[in-house]
């Protein structure tokens, strides 16, 4: 489907009481400068108690500990250090619906601005303790459609899901630091149906990596109950101003005592037959998130090297249900 300047606005619930109706906003990048990960989210779910939230986290280092973002959030500033390595949080979930529309959107601090429709956003955030960040966000790309891929979007995961690598140029404050900030993310609008028990009982895995000029852009995931015949490729490679849907993904992994990912092969090939292959030694910055009880997993940020390209930036997110163990990864059971 041809997603329209209006897409990038709120939708309403199809359903006025499905308790599992969501609309989010997702944006990711890769700082490799200063080794930091971003992570900003905004969401609506109007049918449940708390109908709106959002979160800011900016990471550095490794962090295997799958509940260091409530962590960072309750700590002076919202920061968590140790040695080196640091991680700011600030989440809010709000039990009133914003009524905002998404070209001019802000909660908690976070806001979502449209600067020119389908081309560029302003992202800022303040916490009112000197903690923020000031961002140009230009797309490098149309927004692509999960609906338009060679597999259909699952019904529990949302009915519209579109992402589109971005680049980001602007300044992070935290803790009486600046950084400078100029990289390239993924980011993520979709509304529909999110059935969180659905969800959380199959595996997460996404990959992501964008060139700085914006040629090659690839957003894809891989979604299923097993590791065997029950998953399904999902998402886009750009190469040189022209999208084609993910057809088949295949990757290998080793896993530490954490199950935190290192050694990250991935061929990707797209539905015209061509073939992208890349590896990740090791993440530089990642964090945990989830339970171990419900879903649980990781995202990291680190450097892709893709063959007949180079060194690209890029994200790794992938997320377990709890009959995945870490010392099942470690012992490599899964994939």
């Amino acid at each position: 489907m041809v997603l329209k300047a209006a897409d990038e606005l709120r939708h309403p619930a199809f359903l006025n009481d499905d308790y599992h109706w969501r609309e989010s906003l997702y944006f990711n990048f890769n700082d490799t400068a200063n080794q930091i990960g971003g992570w900003l989210y905004l969401w609506v779910v109007p049918n449940q108690p708390m109908p709106s939230g959002m979160l800011v986290s900016f990471y550095h280092g490794g962090w295997p500990d799958l509940t260091v973002n409530d962590k960072a959030m309750a700590a002076p500033g919202h920061r968590l250090v140790d040695g080196k390595r640091w991680v700011y949080c600030f989440k809010k979930d709000a039990d009133y619906l914003i009524d905002a529309d998404f070209d001019n959107v802000e909660l908690s601090g976070l806001r979502f601005r449209r600067l020119e429709p389908l081309k560029r956003q302003h992202l800022s955030f303040d916490d009112g303790a000197g903690n923020g960040f000031d961002f140009d966000a230009r797309f490098m790309m149309p927004p692509y459609d999960y609906a338009d891929g060679i597999h259909p979007t699952p019904s529990w995961m949302a009915a519209n899901r579109y992402h589109r690598a971005w680049k980001v140029d602007g300044n992070i404050r935290i803790a009486g630091k600046e950084y400078r900030v100029a990289a390239t993310g993924d980011s993520d609008h979709s509304w529909g149906q999110r059935h969180s028990i659905e969800f959380c009982k199959n595996l997460f895995k996404m990959w992501s990596f964008q060139t700085a000029d914006g040629a090659l852009a690839v957003s894809v995931l891989k979604q299923g109950i097993d590791e065997n015949d029950n998953q399904i490729a999902l998402g886009y490679v750009t190469r040189n101003g022209k999208v084609s849907a993910a057809a088949e993904i295949e990757t290998t992994a080793h896993y530490d005592e954490n199950g935190v990912q290192r050694d990250v092969t991935l061929i990707i090939t797209d539905e015209t037959g061509h073939v992208i292959r890349a590896r990740m030694s090791e993440m530089h910055s990642y964090i945990g998130s989830g339970s171990w009880n419900t879903f649980w997993g990781y995202e990291g940020v680190g450097d892709y090297v893709v063959e007949g390209v180079g060194t690209v930036p890029g994200l790794i997110s992938y997320f377990w249900p709890p009959r995945v163990t870490p010392q099942a990864l470690a012992a490599g059971k899964w994939k």
